[in-house]
């Protein structure tokens, strides 16, 4: 299941990003910001299983048995659990998005990030499109409020900083889990049916 929906939300965010209509430009901002904190909330899912395999002595001999290159993309995930190289990383980027923005909103968040807004940036106009329907119309400032709490206070990207080079090098490291995910699942499951089903 985290496949599946790692792979849509990879494949959408690449969608929106290359976005050819005009008309619909002001969705380019929020949809891979939206896509990025989908993928946050099913890596967290993920790892659960990347945890369970380790765990079991059988699963976890199986991935001995997977190609060279699911194997690595398995290792690069046991890097995020709790004893791993990357698990401060992956707490400070991955679940804080998945608890605070991902599947709800959370108050105190926002309310942060409207405080952040007023002090930092009270003369950057935010607009609203207005199309025939809903598929067509976005609230701009509602993006600006996540894109703040998820750049500016959970992954605490500094107001000197360039805030899109920012946001684009963790998001990259979030982006690079799921496809390790994506390249160990399909290997490993594949092998599990053949093997053990």
């Amino acid at each position: 299941m985290v496949c599946n929906d790692l792979a849509i939300a990879n494949f959408s965010m690449g969608h929106f990003k290359k976005l050819p209509s005009k008309a619909l430009s002001h969705v380019r901002q929020g949809a891979p910001l939206y896509f990025v904190r989908m993928s946050c909330g099913h890596l967290r899912e993920g790892m659960k299983a990347i945890q369970g395999i380790v765990n079991h002595l059988a699963l976890a001999a199986l991935v001995k048995k997977c190609d060279h290159h699911a194997q690595s993309a398995f290792a690069g995930l046991c890097e995020c659990l709790p004893t791993g190289e990357d698990h401060a990383e992956f707490q400070r980027y991955v679940l804080p998005v998945r608890n605070k923005t991902a599947f709800h909103y959370d108050a105190d968040q926002v309310k942060a990030a409207l405080q952040f807004r007023t002090m930092h940036h009270s003369n950057s106009p935010c607009s609203m499109t207005i199309g025939e329907d809903i598929h067509s119309s976005r609230f701009d400032f509602a993006d600006v409020v996540l894109d703040t709490i998820v750049c500016r206070k959970l992954w605490a990207i500094p107001v000197t900083a360039d805030v899109r080079a920012g946001a684009d090098r963790i998001a990259e490291w979030c982006f690079r889990r799921s496809v390790q995910f994506l390249d160990f699942g399909g290997d490993f499951v594949n092998r599990f049916l053949r093997e053990d089903a």
